[in-house]
């Protein structure tokens, strides 16, 4: 086979093909797949921070709930036992609360205490304490979130919070 070429011309010096084609293909992959992942990357912070701030929000909102279904619970508790006779029967109160069981997708506990109401999560690591004002003794629980019923016990003269 004779080399049409000649002896000073280098080999594909005649070669007129492109691949400007498929160079720009593999360009607009590469550079297509950087875009992509940094705008994963950049969402991912802010639906991380949304999610916090609604969980928290949830959590305020459903404390507020609680505390104010067991104040409520204490006003009753206090008429049933001011305007009871001597020798009646026991005073008997219970608020049934309905709550959800989960919050922005997630469980959460309710600990309740004679001063506080707090509600946690632990997938965002997160609490909650609300204050209440009840003046009956309010004996402490730890309850998963969801329905819950607050009794007052005549006997001990307490509300317990359990769950429904």
């Amino acid at each position: 086979m004779r080399d049409r070429r000649g002896p000073e011309r280098p080999r594909f010096g005649g070669d007129e093909r492109g691949v400007s084609t498929a160079v720009g293909y593999v360009l607009t992959l590469a550079i297509g797949a950087v875009l992509l992942s940094g705008v994963v990357i950049g969402i991912g912070g802010v639906v991380d921070s949304q999610t916090d701030r609604v969980v928290r929000g949830d959590l305020e909102v459903t404390g507020q709930t609680v505390v104010a279904n067991l104040e409520s619970a204490d006003r009753l508790a206090r008429a049933a036992e001011s305007g009871r006779p001597a020798g009646a029967a026991p005073a008997n109160v219970s608020v049934a609360v309905d709550l959800p069981t989960r919050l922005a997708g997630r469980p959460y506990r309710i600990a309740v205490t004679n001063a506080s109401v707090t509600l946690r999560t632990d997938d965002p690591e997160m609490a909650v304490e609300i204050p209440h004002a009840a003046n009956v003794t309010v004996s402490e629980s730890n309850v998963r979130g969801g329905p819950v019923r607050i009794q007052y016990d005549s006997g001990t003269e307490t509300l317990e919070v359990a769950e429904r």
